[in-house]
């Protein structure tokens, strides 16, 4: 059990250094540190978890696409509601796109090889299931989901921190649901593959 307190501190810790030095340090381009931060984790993550993984069926890959295409919808929603209610958040979200936004060929490699497995498999694969270890279910989506949304802060921006704090609970349920970390990857894949490449919400 301590073993485990000591694993996942360690790892909150990491993360916190790794996406504060991507967001807010930034020595080099975002996307080379962001890059090497989330392989960093991905490292941590196999070393000191236990992730579930295990061959797909077919509800599940239709779980994977509703959820990813359910929290596009869901943000697009969220983007109309700003621009109607007149929100002074529209600089923010035009000041995230400018930074997340994938440009290069090689940011897209990055995205859907290394950062998108990466943040499942730290935060619902290792963070989420050693947390399973002290409390239920429910509990452990929520205070994983309030670890992966404090993580964000580093970017300054309110709107990102309320994007982990939205989606985040969908994968952790997800991962839950299924016993399956390729899920929520694949939600997340789908999500990011709408929000960032296909139909920017810009």
């Amino acid at each position: 059990m301590n073993n485990h307190l000591t694993q996942l501190t360690a790892g909150l810790l990491l993360a916190h250094l790794l996406l504060w030095a991507s967001f807010y340090w930034q020595p080099v381009s975002f996307w080379i540190i962001f890059s090497f931060a989330l392989f960093i984790l991905i490292g941590f993550s196999i070393g000191f978890g236990s992730i579930n993984s295990r061959k797909i069926i077919f509800g599940q890959l239709l779980l994977a696409i509703g959820s990813g295409v359910g929290l596009y919808a869901l943000f697009a929603f969220g983007k109309f509601l700003i621009e109607w209610l007149n929100l002074p958040l529209l600089k923010q979200l035009n000041a995230l796109y400018s930074l997340v936004q994938p440009i290069e060929w090689w940011h897209f490699l990055m995205l859907f090889v290394i950062v998108i497995p990466g943040e499942e498999l730290f935060w619902r694969g290792f963070v989420f299931q050693k947390l399973r270890f002290w409390i239920k279910p429910v509990p452990a989506i929520f205070i994983s989901t309030v670890l992966y949304g404090a993580a964000h802060i580093y970017a300054g921006t309110l709107l990102l921190l309320l994007a982990a704090l939205v989606a985040g609970p969908v994968w952790a349920y997800l991962y839950y649901r299924t016993k399956n970390i390729t899920i929520p990857i694949l939600s997340h894949t789908i999500f990011n593959l709408l929000l960032l490449v296909l139909f920017p919400l810009l």
